[in-house]
C-alpha cells in the first residue's frame, strides 16, 4: 500500500488510491449503485457550480446537516476540494442549534436533508435542500417517498450535480494545520464544544487500516455503513476509509434491525462499525442470526459500553453462523477523531477496549503524577490524531509533561503489563444514548425554560438497550405537577435531539444540594442506579 504525500487533502487522499484496489463501486445506497468514476465526476462538477454560484472557496465553512447518503460524500469532497471547511453536525439538531453552529463556524453556505424538521427556517445563509430519495432504486425512492413527508423548505441541492456551463474550479490546497473539518463534542469537560481537525489527521487514520483489519486487505470489498459523518467513526472509518482504499460503502440512511439484518447479508459485508443499542438489536433478527454471515471479517463496537454478556452472545452468533469477524471494542475520542486504542484479531485483550495505534500513547496520569501499570487513573493521550483544537479557544486544550503532548480526556481506566487499555468510569457528567453524546447541561437548559420549574439536574439512568436514557430530576409546586411535566417534554422536544429528550421525569419539591449548596448530581446519579439495580 503506497504512502499519502503529505499534506495532500482528504480529496486527493481519495482520489489517489493507494491500496491499488480494483473495486469500481463506490456507494451502494437502497439498491442504486455509483461507481467511483461517478462519483468523482459529481463532485467535481458539484465544487465548480458551488464555486459558481455562491463564490464558495478557500477559507469558507460549509455545514451538512445530513444523514447517511450519496449526497454527503458528494458535498464534503466538493467543499474539501475547493478548500472550505466542512462543519458536520447531527441530522437531528434542532434548527435554533443549527443556526447557532452556522453562526459560530461562520459558515457561508449550509446543506439540509428533505426530512429535516425545520420548515422554512431562516438560517442566516443560503441553505440547500437534498432529496434523500432521490438517490435511491427506483422500488425504494418511491416507498420512501409514500412515506416520508417532506419537513424542509428551500432550494433543491440536486440540480448542483448537473453540468451546468460553470467554468472549472481549482482544486484547492489545505495548510498543515489549517481546520478542514469541524465535529461537535463534549470536550474533556462534558460542555458542548466546537472540535477542529486538519486533512493529515482524518488521512492518516484511514490509513492505518491494514494495522486494525484482521485479514489482507485485498480480501475486503464492502463495508456496511450505519454510522453518519458527523460521528468521527463514520467520518474516517465508514466514508474515507472506504474512499481511499476503494471499497464499496454500503449506506443506511437510518438503522432499522429488521432492514439491516437483511441488507448485512444480501451485501456480504465484510466490516460493521457502530454501537451496542444497533448489534444488541441485530440479536433479535432472525436474518441476521440464522443468516449467512461468512463474509464478515471485521466488526466493532464504539460509542459507549457493551456487556461481555452481550458480546459473548453476539460472537457466538457468528461463530455458529460462519463469520471469521469477533465483535471487537475500540476506544477514543471526537478529539482524536475516533478510534485510537482499538482490540484487534492480532492484539485482542477480554474486558479491555484495547491497544494503541501506530502513533498512540496511553498514559494514566493521578494529580500530574504518572502511575504504574494496574492503577487506575485519568486516561491521557499522546497521540499523533489529535485535533487542532477547540473553535474559538485561545489556550491550548494539551498538557506538555514528561517530554509529551498529552489530551487529557476525562475518563477513568487503567494500563495492564502488557499495554491494554482497561476503560473504567467517565470523569465528565456526558450521557450516552444509543451511542450519542447528551450535554446535561443543554437538557437542563431547555427544561428550565418551562414554566413552574426551579431547579432541574440530568443524569444518565441505566438501560438495558440504548445504554442510557435521560432522567431528569426537576423541582416544582406540588400542585402543578403534570402541568410542569408537559411543560417541560414540549420545551425539551422543541430544542434537543430526539436522544436528549428525557425519557423519565422525576418531579420534587425540593433537590438535594451538597456543602456548597448546588444540586448534588452524584447523590442523584446513585439513586437513580440503585433504583434501576433493585427493579
Amino acid at each position: 500500500m503506497r504512502k499519502l504525500p503529505e499534506n495532500c487533502s482528504m480529496y486527493r487522499a481519495a482520489k489517489l488510491n493507494i491500496s491499488d484496489s480494483p473495486i469500481q463501486t463506490a456507494i451502494v445506497f437502497y439498491g442504486k449503485k455509483y461507481t467511483f468514476q461517478e462519483v468523482f465526476d459529481t463532485i467535481d462538477t458539484l465544487a465548480d457550480n458551488l464555486a459558481a454560484a455562491f463564490s464558495l472557496g478557500k477559507g469558507d465553512v460549509v455545514t451538512l446537516c445530513l444523514p447517511n447518503s450519496p449526497a454527503a460524500v458528494f458535498a464534503f469532497y466538493a467543499a474539501n476540494r475547493l478548500g472550505a471547511a466542512v462543519n458536520l453536525v447531527h441530522p437531528f439538531l434542532p434548527p435554533e442549534k443549527l443556526k447557532e453552529s452556522i453562526r459560530e463556524t461562520k459558515s457561508k453556505l449550509a446543506v439540509v436533508y428533505d426530512l429535516y424538521r425545520c420548515g422554512s427556517f431562516d438560517f442566516g445563509v443560503p441553505t440547500l435542500v437534498s432529496n434523500s430519495g432521490s438517490y435511491m432504486g427506483a422500488p425504494a425512492r418511491l416507498y420512501y417517498r409514500l412515506t416520508n413527508r417532506r419537513t424542509a423548505a428551500g432550494r433543491a441541492f440536486e440540480p448542483f450535480l448537473k453540468r451546468r456551463g460553470a467554468p472549472h474550479a481549482e482544486e484547492a490546497a489545505f495548510a498543515a494545520d489549517e481546520p478542514a473539518v469541524y465535529l461537535a463534542s463534549g470536550g474533556t469537560t462534558g460542555e458542548p464544544k466546537t472540535i477542529a481537525h486538519c486533512n493529515r489527521v482524518c488521512n492518516e487514520l484511514c490509513a492505518k487500516a491494514q494495522v486494525f483489519l484482521g485479514e489482507p486487505l485485498e480480501r475486503y470489498t464492502a463495508l456496511y455503513n450505519v454510522l453518519p459523518i458527523f460521528h468521527g467513526y463514520g467520518l474516517c472509518i465508514n466514508m474515507h476509509m472506504c474512499m481511499i482504499m476503494r471499497k464499496t460503502n454500503v449506506m443506511c440512511i437510518k438503522f432499522q434491525a429488521k432492514r439491516s439484518a437483511k441488507a448485512i447479508v444480501k451485501s456480504r459485508a465484510n466490516i460493521l462499525t457502530g454501537v451496542p443499542t444497533m448489534y444488541l438489536k441485530l440479536l433479535g433478527e432472525k436474518a441476521f442470526t440464522q443468516g449467512d454471515l461468512s463474509n464478515l471479517k471485521d466488526i466493532w463496537v464504539g460509542g459507549d459500553s457493551m456487556p461481555q454478556s452481550a458480546l459473548d452472545e453476539f460472537n457466538a452468533v457468528l461463530e455458529r453462523q460462519g463469520a471469521s469477524a469477533r465483535i471487537r471494542t475500540g476506544y477514543g475520542l471526537t478529539e482524536t477523531a475516533g478510534v485510537c486504542v482499538v482490540n484487534t484479531r492480532a492484539k485482542h485483550r477480554d474486558g479491555s477496549v484495547g491497544y494503541p495505534l501506530p502513533g498512540a500513547v496511553i498514559g494514566i496520569y493521578k494529580d500530574g503524577r504518572a502511575l504504574p501499570a494496574g492503577e487506575v487513573g485519568e486516561i491521557w493521550l499522546d497521540t499523533e490524531q489529535r485535533m487542532l483544537g477547540y473553535l474559538g479557544e485561545e489556550s491550548s486544550p494539551f498538557t506538555e509533561t514528561d517530554g509529551r503532548l498529552w489530551l487529557r480526556t476525562g475518563d477513568y481506566g487503567y494500563v495492564d503489563g502488557d499495554g491494554f487499555l482497561y476503560f473504567k468510569q467517565r470523569i465528565k457528567n456526558m450521557i450516552k444514548v444509543s451511542g450519542v453524546p447528551v450535554y446535561p447541561s443543554e437538557v437542563e437548559t431547555a427544561a428550565l425554560a418551562a414554566d413552574g420549574v426551579e431547579k432541574v439536574c440530568a443524569v444518565g439512568s441505566p438501560d438495558p438497550v440504548k445504554g442510557q436514557v435521560v432522567r431528569l430530576y426537576a423541582e416544582c409546586g406540588a400542585d402543578r405537577e403534570e402541568e410542569v411535566r408537559a411543560a417541560i417534554l414540549a420545551q425539551c422536544r422543541r430544542k434537543l435531539l430526539p436522544y436528549a429528550v428525557p425519557k423519565e421525569i422525576v418531579l420534587r419539591r425540593q433537590l438535594p444540594v451538597n456543602l456548597i449548596g448546588k444540586i448534588d448530581r452524584l447523590a442523584l446519579e446513585r439513586e437513580c442506579a440503585a433504583e434501576k439495580e433493585g427493579k
